[in-house]
């Protein structure tokens, strides 16, 4: 039987095939149901899905590879299952990363990361036999778990919360919004392949834990990572995080400022946007609320719908974001404690911090 070895990312994305975590896909994506999700956010059976997920090999590979055949898949020489061939393809990658990213522009890491995929894309049903301990991977849960948790805690509602950075005051802020109101939440951090610049996966868990285990009530809270690569697609992969979440057992998920975003690539609020024109399908409900900001006035964080300030003073406004945070910690600096805890401080300053 043939054989087709994996890199990290890869792994992952098959794992979280076979765990269900991109429920309904059974496998990576054929090019009927590249193109239908590229084109029309839907796969072909009308199941909403928003993001491709494919597996691309090079052109010397697929040319061993004979369509129906089923090969063995492999990572770090390991074999972790199998998978059927059941479409090869090509795609023209300008035009396909303007339909996913909006741009395609080279400065964006979305854009840049799949420029840098092999030139062939093949689909078929994965069948994963066994899981690969990676550094990443005991801070991760899988939805069998989740789901059991919510369950024996008799969670009725279960809010989602999705991070690539270390816990900031605007977070906790919108955390304790949704634990005011909902029965339990679900903090998953995205730890896969991030952009340089943005936190390694240590420094967020490390801050997680701080956060919930001195300030949080502990059986309000389930922290657990989501080990896949970080797109930074902006709304597509927002209606993506959704799905994901839902496949999770979540009830609801927050989708908040510039959701999956980076840089200025998309509007503050389309990520809310198009996963609330989707909600109905997606099977989870989209919490949303405005950007949150700390007020010198008011001297909390707030946000335009409760603080007149924004507009009527707004030297007072101090904007709270991970870019921010990321940057004075990079210069030594640490962040004033109304933006950032001193302990998660603490907590995230004892690992290597940044990618």
């Amino acid at each position: 039987m043939k054989e087709i070895s994996l890199n990290r990312n890869q792994y992952l994305e098959a794992e979280k095939i076979s765990l269900d975590a991109y429920y309904p896909l059974s496998g990576f994506m054929t090019e009927k149901e590249f193109y239908s999700v590229i084109e029309n956010l839907i796969l072909p059976d009308g199941s909403i899905f928003s993001i491709p997920i494919f597996l691309d090999i090079s052109q010397e590979k697929a040319h061993t590879l004979i369509t129906n055949s089923t090969v063995k898949l492999k990572y770090e020489n390991e074999e972790i299952g199998v998978m059927t061939i059941s479409s090869v393809y090509l795609c023209n990658k300008k035009e396909i990363a303007k339909k996913i990213f909006g741009t395609t522009d080279k400065e964006h890491p979305g854009v840049v990361a799949f420029y840098e995929t092999k030139a062939v894309f093949i689909g078929g049903k994965v069948t994963v036999r066994r899981r690969i301990p990676l550094d990443i991977s005991q801070y991760e849960l899988t939805p069998v778990q989740t789901k059991a948790i919510f369950k024996n805690r008799k969670w009725k509602s279960v809010v989602a919360f999705h991070t690539r950075n270390a816990p900031h005051c605007a977070h906790e802020w919108l955390q304790r919004k949704v634990m005011e109101l909902y029965d339990g939440l679900f903090i998953q951090p995205i730890l896969g392949r991030k952009k340089p610049g943005d936190f390694i996966p240590k420094a967020v868990i490390e801050g997680y834990k701080t956060l919930i285990s001195e300030f949080y009530p502990k059986n309000r809270v389930v922290l657990s990572a989501l080990t896949t690569c970080g797109r930074y697609a902006g709304p597509r992969e927002a209606v993506f995080h959704a799905l994901v979440r839902r496949n999770y057992g979540c009830t609801h998920i927050i989708i908040g400022r510039d959701h999956a975003g980076v840089k200025n690539y998309y509007g503050k609020y389309d990520s809310q946007n198009l996963c609330t024109e989707f909600e109905d399908a997606l099977g989870i409900k989209i919490v949303k609320y405005k950007e949150p900001f700390y007020c010198r006035i008011c001297n909390k964080i707030t946000t335009e719908t409760t603080c007149s300030h924004s507009s009527t003073n707004p030297d007072a406004i101090e904007e709270v974001s991970g870019t921010i945070i990321r940057s004075l910690l990079e210069k030594g600096e640490r962040p004033p404690a109304h933006i950032m805890r001193p302990e998660v401080i603490d907590a995230i300053y004892s690992v290597d911090m940044f990618v």
